[in-house]
C-alpha cells in the first residue's frame, strides 16, 4: 500500500460519494487493505450551524452563520476556521496497520485548506479532485433533495445563494500546481457525465496508484 490517506475533494454534488462507493467495492474485491474508513467535516460543520441555532433561540447572537430572508444559512468569514485542523487531529488518532483513510471535504480555497493537515498525513497521501461545474453540482443537489423529500426524508438543501458564495469558484488549477510542486500525487476526475459506469476506469487508475 503506497498511500495511507486519500483526499476526496470537490464541490457538493460532484460525486465524491459515488467515487468512494466504487473504490470501496474494488478494494474489498482485491483484499489489498484490511480496513478503511471515510472521514469528512460535515459533522463539525453541522454542529456549528446547530450551535448558532441554539444561541439564537436563547436570544444570543449567532457566531458562525447568518440567516437569509428565506431562512437559509450564509457562512460568516470565521465559519470554517479550525474545522480542518480538528479533522486533522481526528485522522492522526487513527493508527491501524494496512488501513486506508479517506478524507472528504469541499472548499473554495484548497491551497490554504490542505495546509491544515500534518506532514505525516501529506507525506503518505494522494489527492483526488472531482471536476464538475457549479451548475451541474447545483442541479444534482436539487434533484437529490427532491428525491429525499419525495420519500418523506429529512434532507436540508443548501440554498443557491449560499452555494454560490462558497463554491461558485475555487482554486483547482492553483491547487493542482501546489501539490505537484510538492510531489504529492493528484488525480483530477471529470465526473460531469450522468451515472457511475464511467467512473470505473478512473477508479481502477486510483486503485493502481494506491496499491
Amino acid at each position: 500500500m503506497k498511500y495511507k490517506y486519500v483526499f476526496l475533494l470537490g464541490r457538493p454534488g460532484c460525486g465524491k460519494s459515488a467515487l468512494y462507493r466504487e473504490l470501496e467495492k474494488r478494494i474489498l474485491e482485491s483484499g489489498q487493505a484490511k480496513t478503511f474508513e471515510r472521514v469528512d467535516d460535515f459533522p463539525k460543520v453541522w454542529a456549528r450551524l446547530q450551535g448558532d441555532d441554539a444561541r439564537e433561540r436563547e436570544g444570543k447572537e449567532r457566531i458562525y452563520s447568518r440567516r437569509t430572508d428565506d431562512g437559509d444559512y450564509l457562512a460568516n468569514d470565521n465559519f470554517f476556521d479550525g474545522i480542518l485542523k480538528e479533522v486533522n487531529a481526528d485522522v492522526l488518532r487513527i493508527d491501524k496497520p494496512d488501513h486506508v483513510v479517506f478524507i472528504e471535504f469541499a472548499r473554495w480555497n484548497y491551497v490554504e485548506a490542505i495546509q491544515d493537515f500534518d506532514p505525516r498525513i501529506l507525506e503518505r497521501c494522494i489527492a483526488v479532485y472531482m471536476e464538475v461545474s457549479f451548475e451541474i453540482c447545483w442541479a444534482r443537489n436539487v434533484a437529490r433533495h427532491e428525491a429525499a423529500m419525495a420519500q418523506d426524508g429529512d434532507d436540508h438543501l443548501v440554498g443557491r445563494e449560499a452555494m454560490e458564495e462558497l463554491y461558485l469558484h475555487d482554486d483547482q488549477e492553483a491547487f493542482v500546481a501546489y501539490l505537484e510542486e510538492r510531489n504529492i500525487p493528484v488525480l483530477v476526475v471529470n465526473n460531469e457525465a450522468d451515472g457511475e459506469e464511467h467512473l470505473k476506469k478512473q477508479v481502477e487508475e486510483l486503485f493502481q496508484e494506491l496499491f
